[in-house]
């Protein structure tokens, strides 16, 4: 694997995991509302995690990691 692959894998990691905590908040955020609406109280307000996906948190990991390797190779 080459620097540039690396670096480019590296960054689509960290992208795709930025989206899925964004859609995972929204997702929650509709849910949330919608509860309101159909209750007609509040509920508590929902608490959002970094860490509620298992796939957010690996796939930042390992687009810092790849990252960092393609930053080491010459």
């Amino acid at each position: 694997m080459n620097k540039n692959t690396s670096l480019i894998l590296g960054s689509v990691f960290i992208l795709t995991s930025g989206l899925i905590y964004s859609i995972e908040r929204l997702s929650s955020t509709v849910h949330w509302l919608a509860l309101i609406k159909t209750a007609g109280s509040y509920p508590t307000i929902v608490e959002y995690s970094f860490f509620d996906n298992i796939f957010t948190p690996i796939f930042l990991v390992v687009g810092i990691v790849l990252l960092v390797i393609s930053l080491m190779k010459k």
